[in-house]
């Protein structure tokens, strides 16, 4: 895999950030006392990322702890797996490969785990080749998108810490396989984030080696329509991802200056989220600039 393909597919997991955190606290609060919810809430509107970063393990601590008091519990190791992938993706990264490895491992176990407890048929096949593992999407309804998205997500982080071994990279398929069960399910899941990953996915190669990069546009498009452009990290995604894969300075700056223009606190679940999008977007422009990419 290439160096772009690689920087690709590790923003493609900040991305995984913006879906996972923000949906953990939906899942916890149908388990656990209404504290959850309060806290999970007081998180998304937190606009101080240090915070976020010295906060996250303790809330790590906890849901370890509920997983092993309720092993079978499919929704409990659900919001495990958010939760670890989110933490790697936002605060570890390529940085420690090491943990970054030990802890999207985890994050896929619980994933696997719940999704496996949803759907039988999922179980059977998780492991199987490619024909054999497709078998399991015809049995996925509406209702399984939360956990066939997730699992998705974190699937890709964990593949994203691997990028060096051809046998994780032989799972994208599969990965790209759930995502598209999960747009035919529900295109406007989370702000229509099915359709940002699916971009990501088709520009992890470049167009020489298979990319699909109108494709991958049409997917941004629609997911900014879906979203109402509410979820700023869809606009980081769009521009890293497309424009600048395809040379398009001009789309690239807009798409990131709208972030930069745009408030983090218009909604208030995503204000973290957003928040880390500006960061982002800063960092994107800067390094273009510096490197004089698109002169």
């Amino acid at each position: 895999m290439t160096s772009s393909s690689r920087l690709r597919l590790s923003l493609l997991c900040g991305f995984i950030l913006t879906v996972l955190t923000a949906g953990c606290g939906k899942v916890i609060g149908h388990f656990t006392s209404p504290i959850f919810d309060d806290l999970t809430r007081s998180f998304m509107q937190q606009e101080d990322l240090v915070i976020a970063e010295q906060g996250t393990p303790a809330f790590l601590l906890i849901l370890d702890g509920l997983i092993e008091h309720s092993p079978e519990n499919k929704d409990i190791l659900l919001a495990g797996a958010q939760a670890y992938s989110a933490y790697t993706a936002a605060f570890v990264g390529s940085e420690h490969p090491d943990r970054n490895k030990r802890l999207t491992r985890k994050a896929k176990d619980y994933a696997f785990r719940s999704l496996s407890l949803h759907r039988k048929q999922f179980s059977r096949v998780k492991d199987e080749p490619y024909p054999e593992f497709v078998t399991c999407l015809d049995s996925f309804r509406k209702k399984d998108v939360p956990y066939v998205f997730y699992t998705a997500t974190a699937w890709a982080a964990w593949i994203q810490a691997r990028s060096d071994s051809m046998d994780a990279i032989a799972d994208l398929p599969k990965v790209r396989a759930l995502i598209e069960r999960s747009i035919a399910l529900d295109e406007t899941f989370y702000y229509g984030a099915s359709h940002t990953i699916m971009g990501v996915l088709l520009t992890v190669r470049p167009p020489s080696l298979g990319g699909k990069p109108e494709e991958a546009r049409r997917h941004f498009e629609k997911a900014i329509e879906l979203g109402q452009g509410r979820l700023l990290t869809t606009h980081v995604m769009y521009a890293n991802s497309y424009a600048k894969l395809m040379y398009e300075g001009e789309l690239f700056f807009d798409l990131l200056n709208t972030v930069l223009e745009s408030p983090a606190d218009a909604v208030p679940e995503l204000t973290l989220v957003n928040t880390l999008a500006k960061e982002q977007a800063r960092n994107l422009i800067d390094d273009a600039r510096a490197e004089e990419y698109f002169d």
